[in-house]
C-alpha cells in the first residue's frame, strides 16, 4: 500500500476513488443529523479543487483503499467559519498554518489494515512542517462509537511525539415531541 499526495485528483482515478468514498461514508447519511456525505457533483468539485491535497492510499493493484482530503485554504470549506480560526488564530491563520481535515476514511477489514494510520502520517506531515494545527469535524456517533477524537489523538501522538486534542465546538440538534396532540 502506497499514499500518494496530488492537488488535483487524475480523472482516471475520480470513479474508483467516487466509489469509494460513496461506499465508506454513505452510513453516516442516516447516522447523523448533519450532512457529512458530499453529493457526487461536491465531492467531483472537491477532487479537482488544487486547494484541497488529496491523500490517495492504493493498494498494489491499484485500488483505492483510502482516501483524505484536507486544506489551508478554510475559505475552500462551505460549512466552518474562517474567521471563527482567523479571530482565535490571527497568527497562525494568516501563515496558512491551520489545517482543516476534510475527511478520513480506510477500507473495512483486512483491505484497510494499517490505511488509517498511514493516511494520518501523511497529513501529519505538512502539519509538522510547519509547526500548525489541524482540525477535524466529528459527528457524535463517531464520537461515541468509534471513540475517533481519543483514536486520532493516539496515533497522532505516536507519530509527531505528543497530539493533545481539545474539543473547540459541538452542536446539538434537538427534537421537540407533542404527545397531547394525539
Amino acid at each position: 500500500m502506497r499514499v500518494e499526495v496530488m492537488p488535483v485528483m487524475p480523472v482516471e482515478l475520480l470513479d474508483r476513488a467516487w466509489g469509494f468514498y460513496r461506499d465508506t461514508f454513505a452510513e453516516l447519511a442516516v447516522l447523523a443529523v448533519n450532512r457529512h456525505v458530499l453529493h457526487q457533483h461536491e465531492f467531483d468539485e472537491l477532487m479537482g479543487d488544487a486547494r484541497a491535497e488529496k491523500y490517495v492510499a492504493l493498494d498494489p493493484d491499484g485500488d483505492v483503499v483510502g482516501l483524505a482530503a484536507m486544506t489551508t485554504e478554510l475559505s475552500a470549506v462551505s460549512l466552518i467559519s474562517p474567521e471563527y480560526f482567523e479571530h482565535h488564530w490571527p497568527e497562525l491563520y494568516a501563515q496558512h498554518r491551520i489545517f482543516y481535515v476534510l475527511f478520513v476514511g480506510a477500507a473495512r477489514g483486512s483491505r484497510g489494515a494499517g490505511v488509517f494510520v498511514e493516511l494520518l502520517r501523511a497529513l501529519y506531515q505538512p502539519i509538522g512542517a510547519v509547526n500548525g494545527k489541524v482540525f477535524v469535524d466529528i459527528c457524535t456517533y463517531n464520537e461515541d462509537r468509534h471513540q475517533m477524537p481519543r483514536l486520532i489523538g493516539v496515533i497522532l501522538s505516536r507519530v509527531s511525539g505528543k497530539a493533545v486534542p481539545t474539543r473547540l465546538d459541538a452542536q446539538s440538534f434537538w427534537l421537540y415531541e407533542f404527545p397531547n396532540n394525539g
